[in-house]
């Protein structure tokens, strides 16, 4: 009983000391590259009609995090 109730607390201890060093953010933005390849290829083949994007592609991109 007293190794389980060990083991318990660092468990707990290890779970919210890496819960709180997750200081990172993110967010989404459009893939330019997946944009630009779709223009290409409008550019360069005729059947190939205008592209309109109901969803463009995203690309997930950490945000600097500014000085104070």
């Amino acid at each position: 009983m007293k190794k389980l109730a060990i083991f318990a607390a660092l468990a707990l201890s290890f779970t919210m000391t890496g819960c709180t060093t997750l200081d990172k953010q993110y967010t989404y933005v459009v893939d330019q590259e997946q944009v630009t390849k779709a223009e290409n290829l409008k550019r360069q083949q005729r059947n190939v009609a205008h592209v309109v994007w109901v969803n463009p592609p995203m690309v997930k991109q950490e945000i600097s995090q500014q000085p104070k």
